[in-house]
């Protein structure tokens, strides 16, 4: 199995794996005031040119050092995006 293929399927696995929310959805709730985190996961050059305004900014590669201090309700629901 060549490279190409070992990714794709890794990428497949991933999106299988992790429930996915539709946007009308996310947006929905937020008109319903309901209590969740929008966690932004872009990088803060992406984050500058547009972001959903409630929004928290966490690049990936900043998520496992600082989550527990940025979302300390470990029973909040998060949409990551």
């Amino acid at each position: 199995m060549n490279q190409e293929n070992v990714g794709k399927k890794m990428v497949e696995a991933a999106q299988a794996a992790v429930p996915s929310t539709p946007l009308e959805t996310v947006y929905s709730k937020l008109q319903q005031d309901e209590d969740f985190v929008i966690l932004d996961i872009r990088e803060p050059t992406e984050w500058v040119n547009g972001h959903i305004k409630e929004a928290i900014l966490l690049s990936r590669g900043l998520i496992e050092g600082r989550i527990e201090n940025t979302i300390p309700d470990k029973d909040k629901t998060i949409f990551v995006h």
